[in-house]
């Protein structure tokens, strides 16, 4: 378990058709499968989920592990830290504690974000819970290590539950490059498709009853950010819509902005002579918000990676 600051992952769907070939891929690597029952808190009036937040307690294997994770740039790079409890307590959780986080920068801005809001963890109350059964291996690929994970399993909230099949990739060391090469191989091979949204925002989703995700602001991009600032500003609010709109799960409003959004995506890609290319197909896709199966498609996925390679600290 990485006790780290930050962490470096992408998440993709699986197609039903992919599943078995899929798993069967990763059984033949050297593997383990982990029971992982989580217990998500947030107030009542969901302070954390809309600040990009999520606090868990999660049983994994024989101990339990409190994590926070808190907002990253919205990509590859997330806030994260965990904290291992120690032996196994049974099904009873332990109690939840903000100083397990304390002097860490994910738990700084948690209870900034407490403090500004004039809450306390005393308001933290559980919202809903996650059971997955988790297969990992770690792969290496172009110099880095790249740990997978298949996650299957359900979330309930709100007396509903939602099915989980989907596969991580997460950056154990080297160069970030690595996991996007080895993420577009599966990417090709089985069909994935990319999905920003987290197992707390779709849990926090079910546990009010909703199916579609917040719409996000759209920013203009300042052209004095360097080049990867500018094309990390202008996909984050994409991909954060991306996702419902390849489950037609998308509100009208969702869709407007999504437009919209990749309305700014293209014109920060043209500012750059090596990416015409991209923002053409940028702005093609903005006239087909209404179809689902274009965002799921590979030539889609494609884009994505280019635009994430883009995205690095070391581009251009």
């Amino acid at each position: 378990m990485q006790n780290t600051a930050q962490e470096i992952e992408l998440k993709f769907q699986i197609p039903a058709e992919s599943r078995p070939l899929l798993t069967e891929a990763l059984h033949d690597t050297v593997h383990t499968t982990t029971r992982l029952r989580a217990r998500y808190f947030d107030t009542d009036d969901r302070l954390l989920a809309r600040s990009a937040f999520a606090l868990r307690l999660r049983q994994e294997g024989e101990g339990w592990v409190q994590t926070l994770k808190g907002r990253g740039d919205g990509l590859m790079v997330r806030l994260e830290h965990n904290a291992p409890l120690g032996a196994d307590t049974g099904d009873e959780a332990p109690a939840l504690s903000l100083e397990r986080h304390a002097g860490t920068p994910a738990g700084v801005a948690l209870i900034a974000l407490l403090a500004r809001a004039g809450r306390t963890s005393a308001d933290l109350a559980l919202q809903f819970s996650t059971d997955i059964a988790r297969t990992h291996a770690e792969v290496q690929a172009e110099g880095a290590v790249v740990e997978l994970a298949l996650d299957v399993g359900q979330i309930q909230g709100g007396g509903q539950t939602l099915p989980v099949w989907e596969i991580e990739f997460e950056l154990v060391r080297g160069a970030p490059a690595g996991l996007l090469s080895l993420a577009y191989l599966w990417t090709e091979a089985f069909g994935l498709w990319l999905d920003v949204r987290s197992k707390a925002e779709r849990g926090d989703r079910l546990a009010r009853g909703v199916t579609q995700g917040e719409v996000p602001a759209v920013r203009p991009v300042d052209p004095a950010q360097p080049w990867p600032q500018r094309v990390t500003v202008a996909l984050s609010p994409v991909l954060a819509l991306a996702g419902d709109v390849a489950e037609d799960l998308a509100s009208p409003a969702q869709r407007v902005a999504l437009a919209q959004a990749l309305g700014v995506l293209a014109e920060t890609l043209r500012a750059d002579p090596h990416a015409g290319g991209a923002a053409d197909t940028v702005a093609a896709l903005a006239g087909l918000v209404f179809d689902a199966a274009i965002w799921r498609r590979a030539e889609t996925q494609a884009l994505w990676f280019n635009l994430l390679e883009w995205s690095l600290p070391d581009a251009r």
